[in-house]
């Protein structure tokens, strides 16, 4: 999902920068010239506390709800597929797993290290144009070849333990860091420039897609009653 060079991306790419565009029109009107009406923000944006509690707040409910999917699953209900080609639940949670541990090292290893930008506020996206377009499930990806699953985990406690581990150290860098997270910025496909904070606004966004993924698998008509 990280992987802007898969061949069947660009359709989606394309798409997803059409709904981006409407997002960005609505939240952030511009003159005709394509500058933003309010113009360069006077009171810079800067991490807060509430900005910490907030995500720690969808982290927590995100790994409970995922927590609590898996768990209660057999080995039957988690590796259904309604079509042969469509992942499994078990896949999705694999893919939920290796995702968050990629943005994990992207924040730690090139987010945080970027330099602050100096001058004026520049143009941002808001954190709920990331959210409707990550959580949009009419909106398809294809993830890139690292993040597909290839059954690495071979049994749902194995599942459940990757993930508690990758979405503590999650939990413990948004709780510790002292980084000033809206003035540390990275690249993202399909969305552009984004900043540190709105790594984990991802994250978040992404978990809660394929919950709603998993939810689908769940709905079929196929899927095991036990």
């Amino acid at each position: 999902m990280l992987n802007p060079i898969v061949n069947s991306y660009t359709l989606s790419k394309l798409i997803v920068c059409a709904i981006l565009s409407v997002i960005a029109f609505i939240l952030f009107p511009c003159n005709a010239a394509g500058q933003p009406l309010a113009g360069p923000s006077k009171n810079p944006v800067s991490f807060t506390e509430k900005d910490r509690e907030s995500a720690l707040k969808f982290l927590n409910e995100t790994r409970e709800e995922f927590s609590n999917e898996l768990s209660r699953l057999s080995d039957a209900q988690l590796n259904f597929k309604a079509v042969a080609d469509k992942w499994s639940i078990a896949e999705v949670a694999e893919h939920i797993i290796l995702a968050e541990n990629t943005i994990y090292s992207i924040i730690t290893d090139k987010v945080l290290k970027s330099p602050a930008p100096v001058g004026a506020e520049n143009f941002r996206i808001k954190d709920t144009a990331i959210w409707m377009v990550l959580t949009n499930r009419s909106t398809k990806f294809t993830a890139p070849e690292p993040l597909k699953p290839n059954s690495r985990f071979k049994a749902k406690a194995d599942l459940l333990s990757n993930f508690k581990s990758t979405r503590a150290a999650t939990i413990a860098l948004m709780t510790t860091t002292t980084e000033d997270l809206r003035n540390r910025f990275g690249e993202l496909p399909v969305l552009g420039t984004i900043d540190g904070y709105q790594w984990f606004v991802f994250v978040n966004a992404h978990s809660a897609r394929h919950l709603a993924q998993i939810a689908e698998i769940k709905a079929h008509p196929g899927f095991p009653r036990k």
